[in-house]
């Protein structure tokens, strides 16, 4: 059993971990985690780990059990993970012991890398809740832990729809922030009256400053539009990074990368943006009220709001699971109680390819690489479901079955090979939207190998909807997809084919079939944007008025 995943692994082939773990699940060993957050949250997890023939199959299982592990540290961050080892199973007992070396818990946060990343994350969010850093705890036995986490159900359905109706009597603001643009919305009395695209890349800026007054610029451009001397009642913001009760606490994604390498001092340098919520205040009239969330929860957030304003608002009940596909990979996830879970919920830093040993050969921006930007782990889905997803399987397509496309895509300027990788172009123009947009026309005209990297996409999306299962255990069984990728109806027909072909899966656009509240009916109405380009940004307006229902 081992044996065939590394195999197929050593053929470049995708070994999915949802795969793995389903089939050790018939073994008759397994490890019992259980991990509190800083909200005091607690949850459980029974981890199936097979007894090794070799070195080469201790490896995959080590590596199997070390991506269990991370995945549920970047989903829920946590004060500690306690593991309940038998008593003699050496080989388990061992895979513990070696946590706190491989995780990096000694370590400073400068100094972690790989695994031990998903700590720098846990440990900020655990500072900002006045928690001691993050540890491992290993006991022998059974866990005799009650875990209770289920409240009062509260009235979601009335929570939505009244954040609609305060949007209807107040001047708001709404931005949806991601990797290459900002979005945004200007709304008086439930009207839109401006609707913005700026381009930027955070990736490449070096200080935290920069981050701000891109975002502060934006706000003074649709605050100038607004009316002579209107102040806005609220800001709604969804960021790309980990945000804990409107705290930007995260500072480890890809859009902070080239700030982490240049500051001699990144903790207090990133610190700066913890007060953004307080900057973007400022704005506001006095007693105006600023909603920041991550921009995966943002678009869980606009799909149960257009949901509880529709015919089908009791889907709701059972909660919302959103993803944005762009530059990464974004989750967000509203409970059926209608709350925004106070975890990271890093989903695109989960791994959920165990294979595809061949890509893990090249560095991690050539656009043949499944090495995660920041931190160099393979087989994560910020390099699957993602436009670098979209890239990795064009230029392998293309290469094997489709050269004179893979050569138009040079000649055109959207790629180059250089020092023996190949890259997508940044300058003078940065290519990585045309780039995307080009293999989505070729998609949509039924070019057979751009077809198949969305199908493939879908693929992907199947192995993120059984990942999620394991970790989330959300009442909710569908998905719903926003962003570039869910422009074109051809590429999401090819995403749903794709991941049918693993799982019976329910997965929805974000598109104009999801317009239901009057802003949302507005926008679906402009002639000059989508609501798949702007929808959550609509999103982010109602969500500054959620707390003034």
């Amino acid at each position: 059993m081992i044996r065939s995943f590394i195999e197929r692994a050593k053929l470049g082939e995708s070994v999915y971990i949802c795969d793995v773990r389903d089939a050790f699940s018939s073994v008759d060993t397994a490890v019992g985690c259980i991990i509190e957050t800083a909200t005091g949250e607690i949850n459980s997890w029974t981890i199936p780990l097979p007894k090794t023939a070799d070195k080469q199959e201790e490896d995959f299982v080590r590596d199997y059990f070390y991506a269990n592990i991370y995945n549920i540290i970047s989903t829920y961050g946590g004060k500690h993970m306690t593991f309940y080892v038998d008593p003699g199973d050496d080989f388990i007992e061992h895979l513990c012991n070696t946590l706190d070396v491989v995780f990096q818990v000694g370590l400073s946060r400068a100094d972690r890398f790989g695994y031990g990343k998903c700590l720098n994350v846990t440990d900020r969010v655990n500072a900002a809740f006045g928690h001691k850093p993050f540890h491992f705890v290993i006991k022998h036995g059974k866990s005799d832990v009650d875990i209770h986490n289920e409240g009062p159900q509260e009235d979601a359905i009335s929570a939505f729809r009244n954040a609609v109706s305060s949007a209807n009597n107040a001047v708001l603001i709404g931005l949806d922030i991601g990797g290459s643009d900002i979005k945004a919305v200007g709304s008086v009395d439930g009207h839109i009256v401006s609707l913005k695209e700026f381009d930027w890349d955070p990736s490449s800026m070096t200080r935290i400053e920069q981050i701000i007054d891109g975002i502060t610029n934006v706000v003074e451009e649709i605050c100038s539009e607004l009316g002579e001397s209107v102040k806005p009642d609220g800001i709604g913001v969804g960021f790309p990074d980990v945000v804990i009760d409107n705290k930007i606490v995260g500072g480890e994604t890809l859009k902070t990368r080239s700030i982490r390498l240049a500051s001699p001092d990144y903790e207090t340098e990133f610190a700066r943006l913890f007060e953004l919520d307080d900057v973007l205040r400022g704005y506001c009239k006095p007693g105006g009220i600023v909603n920041m969330t991550n921009d995966g929860n943002l678009a869980a957030f606009t799909a149960a709001v257009e949901l509880a304003c529709s015919s089908r608002a009791d889907e709701t009940k059972a909660g919302v699971l959103a993803h944005t596909l762009g530059t990464e990979f974004g989750t967000g996830w509203i409970d059926e109680n209608g709350d925004i879970p106070q975890i990271p919920l890093e989903i695109y830093n989960g791994i959920i390819d165990m294979g595809n040993f061949t890509a893990r050969e090249f560095e991690p921006f050539d656009l043949r690489s499944m090495l995660n930007f920041n931190t160099g782990i393979p087989g994560t889905l910020q390099k699957y479901a993602s436009q670098t997803g979209a890239y990795r399987l064009a230029v392998e397509y293309f290469k094997e079955d489709a050269e004179e496309i893979y050569n138009e895509l040079c000649n055109m300027g959207f790629i180059e090979e250089k020092n023996g990788g190949i890259y997508v172009v940044l300058s003078p123009s940065d290519m990585r939207k045309p780039l995307l947009s080009y293999i989505m026309k070729l998609a949509d005209e039924g070019q057979p190998q751009a077809e198949q990297v969305f199908k493939v996409i879908g693929k992907y999306l199947a192995a993120t909807w059984r990942e999620t299962e394991f970790l989330l255990r959300p009442k909710t069984k569908r998905r719903i997809l926003y962003g570039r990728f869910v422009k074109s109806q051809r590429c999401l027909k090819l995403m749903q084919d794709g991941a049918c072909e693993m799982i019976d899966i329910a997965l929805e656009a974000g598109d104009d079939d999801l317009a239901n509240t009057p802003l949302m009916q507005e926008l679906k109405n402009n002639p000059d944007y989508t609501v798949a380009q702007f929808g959550q940004a609509i999103g982010a307006v109602h969500f500054a008025a959620k707390n003034r229902c």
